[in-house]
């Protein structure tokens, strides 16, 4: 009993065994990741400048410093080692060469460098959690040395994380993970082992794709949308380059051992500049809750799923793609005023100078459907185009219809492509699958339908507008006729209409003749419609009525088609930022708002026109003869 009593007494004093760190070593082994970074772009503004990167490279590095948490000079010391962090330096910052509101190619063309003497690397450290003493975490750390993302900042790190149903090392080499979780921004994704979005390799490497730039690691190759935890923006992964093995740098179990080994891991400031807001370098490994709390943090901040942006879609403008070129020019445009906010001041009240200035040069009232031949202010045209929608809901609503039915057409369109190449049909497909021959032949197709049916729609609302200036009754099938019947030259407008812009738009230098050429022909298909000319003579005619009045032309055009293309993205914004509903009926709501918004745009564009006619001359209004046989076989 003595015996027994003091073994247990040595036991309780002593402290539990040391970590197995060569089976810990082992397992980190076994499951390092295999990396499929984004492909690089021509430059650095374009896809993946940078890997994961030895710290080592770094902290050896003459153009970085360490600064302290106080007003400059806080100069702490130039090319810092790692055992220069034994005192922790809470508060301070790791200072690269650049700057992150504007990093240029500073930070891309400094990491080629300090990467070309150093192998890819990722750091390795096995842990255990007080509150799940039967668990075990083996987590993958990757540095790199800058996030070219919406928040652009120094220093970036992220992580996997695997979770085992085992008490040690040793055990763990003998079963498979139950759990694996990628970090995102500021939170992380999880997946059970095996399921069907982990991609593995060789039995037990599991694959992960950084999101160019942000390196947000994801399980596959799509575009993600942000919202919350997941980042604002949207993650590309969608053009991963050769796979990588980054060299598995291994870190000891114990706080001791690892100090010695990796002194750099006792660093409590930031590794990146400091600067405000969100633009801040990020705390290391070794501050995270995941270091010291593997598994309560899992449990606590991991989500099952992230929300993909659809790869069909409906005609008319994305919400999710407004909202990601939104957020991408907003963040921009922050970054870039950040520390210039006399600038950001000036932008903001030139906006608000430009609207209160085009709002108020125009004329709101008097603004009467009919006649249509008569002079409008581009204010006019909007009100008379909604109040015509507002008198003849039921033909205007014939219009939005077919508006959704062709949108239908061209989520179909998509849905075809992307069963072609086996991937999912639900409507949050993923966008890997739109590449190469296929994906060009389907944007060729949704072009062609999107151009085809604002003709259709214009001309439509022209013959409407024109019947009522006769007073000849208007119905669907008149409608339908006076259409068909102008098809032939509606058609070859279209097509040189397009076709010159397109041949126009392949140079930079030639961008603004094609501008030039898209105002002072917008208005060829009401020409054909009202004046029941050819292609030709309409595209002539259209340049005639803006010929001296481009500018004038522009403008309005610009405003009216503006303020009907807005109505929808805005709304996604909205819904995107407030709600979470999906992106596939957000993108829904986003095209039946576009549907109702279209009819609205042609009516604005044709009061336009006959603006324009009017102000030319008093004889250039006046109407062509009617087609009494028509109208009366169908009246009969």
């Amino acid at each position: 009993m003595i015996v027994l009593a003091f073994a247990l007494a040595t036991a309780v004093l002593s402290g539990p065994a040391p970590p197995d760190n060569t089976a810990a070593h082992a397992l980190a082994d076994r499951y390092s990741p295999v990396v499929r970074l984004q492909k690089a772009g021509p430059n650095c503004a374009d896809g993946e400048q940078f890997q994961p990167t030895d710290v080592q490279a770094v902290l050896g590095d003459q153009q970085v410093a360490l600064r302290g948490p106080w007003r400059p000079p806080d100069l702490v010391k130039i090319q810092p080692e790692g055992t220069d962090f034994e005192l922790g330096y809470p508060g301070h910052f790791l200072d690269f060469p650049g700057d992150p509101l504007r990093p240029g190619c500073d930070y891309a063309e400094w990491s080629a460098r300090i990467n070309s003497k150093h192998p890819a690397t990722v750091y390795a450290h096995v842990a255990e959690d007080p509150a799940y003493p039967d668990q075990l975490s083996l987590e993958y750390w990757f540095f790199y040395v800058f996030n070219d993302y919406n928040n652009t900042h120094e220093g970036d790190w992220e992580s996997v994380q695997l979770v085992f149903d085992a008490p040690t090392p040793t055990a763990a080499l003998a079963t498979n993970p139950i759990a694996i979780g990628y970090s995102q921004h500021g939170g992380a994704e999880r997946a059970r082992w095996g399921d069907i979005k982990l991609e593995i390799v060789d039995g037990t490497h599991p694959v992960v794709y950084p999101a160019a730039g942000s390196h947000a690691n994801k399980y596959g190759q799509r575009l993600y949308l942000g919202r919350g935890s997941e980042g604002l923006g949207c993650d590309d992964t969608t053009r991963p380059a050769t796979e990588l093995r980054p060299q598995v740098a291994y870190v000891p179990m114990a706080r001791a051992d690892y100090l010695t080994q990796f002194p750099w891991l006792g660093f409590e400031g930031r590794w990146g500049e400091r600067q405000a807001s969100f633009f801040d370098g990020p705390t290391g490994p070794n501050m995270k809750a995941s270091w010291t709390r593997p598994v309560q943090d899992a449990e606590a901040t991991w989500r099952d799923d992230s929300t993909t942006v659809p790869a069909g879609r409906l005609l008319g403008p994305s919400g999710t793609g407004v909202f990601c070129t939104a957020v991408r020019t907003g963040s921009n445009l922050f970054r870039e005023t950040l520390d210039r906010l006399w600038l950001l001041g000036l932008i903001l009240a030139a906006v608000v100078v430009l609207v209160w200035f085009a709002a108020s040069r125009t004329r709101w009232s008097d603004a009467a459907p009919l006649p249509a031949r008569r002079r409008r202010a581009w204010g006019q045209t909007v009100v008379a185009a909604l109040r015509l929608f507002a008198q003849r809901p039921r033909l205007f609503g014939v219009f939005a219809a077919a508006f959704v039915v062709l949108g239908l057409a061209t989520l179909g369109l998509a849905e075809l492509q992307a069963a072609r190449h086996d991937s999912p049909t639900d409507l949050a497909a993923p966008t890997e699958n739109a590449t190469g021959f296929w994906a060009t032949l389907l944007a060729l197709a949704i072009t062609a339908i999107t151009v085809a049916t604002y003709v259709l729609l214009l001309a439509a609302v022209t013959s409407t507008l024109d019947r009522l200036d006769r007073h000849v009754p208007v119905t669907t099938a008149f409608v339908v006729h006076d259409v068909r019947t102008h098809a032939r030259p509606l058609a070859a407008a279209a097509v040189r209409y397009v076709v010159v812009i397109a041949v126009l738009t392949i140079f930079v230098a030639t961008i603004p003749l094609a501008l030039y050429y898209a105002v002072s022909r917008a208005f060829a298909v009401p020409a054909v419609m009202a004046e029941r000319s050819s292609a030709s003579t309409a595209l002539r005619r259209s340049r005639l009525l803006v010929k001296r009045r481009w500018w004038r032309t522009a403008g309005p055009l610009a405003i009216v088609v503006g303020l009907g293309l807005a109505v929808g993205p805005i709304t996604g914004i909205v819904l995107l930022l407030a709600t979470d509903w999906s992106p596939t009926l957000i993108n829904v709501i986003v095209s039946l708002l576009f549907a109702l918004a279209a009819p609205l745009i042609a009516a604005a564009v044709v009061y336009l026109y006959f603006d324009r006619a009017a102000a030319e001359s008093p004889g250039s209004g006046e109407l062509p003869a009617p087609e009494p046989a028509y109208s009366q076989n169908r009246r009969s």
